[in-house]
């Protein structure tokens, strides 16, 4: 795994990650264009009723959890 990437939250998706295939989860790279939302909401907010994004769902976030 790349040590200098960005954290995800493990509760950030977005539709490409659902067609990458099993073994590439772990390592799936989101597209700065890709519409994202929240597992935990299921909406594009997260459970502090904020946007989700890459650039957002980062670890100083309350709901953050890391993978």
């Amino acid at each position: 795994m790349d040590t200098n990437a960005v954290p995800v939250c493990k509760r950030l998706r977005s539709r490409g990650f659902y067609l990458a295939e099993p073994e590439e989860v772990d390592h799936f790279e989101f597209s700065p264009e890709s519409s994202c939302w929240c597992a935990s909401t299921m909406t594009v907010l997260g459970p502090d009723d904020i946007l989700c994004s890459l650039e957002m769902c980062q670890p100083d976030r309350a709901c953050f959890e890391a993978r």
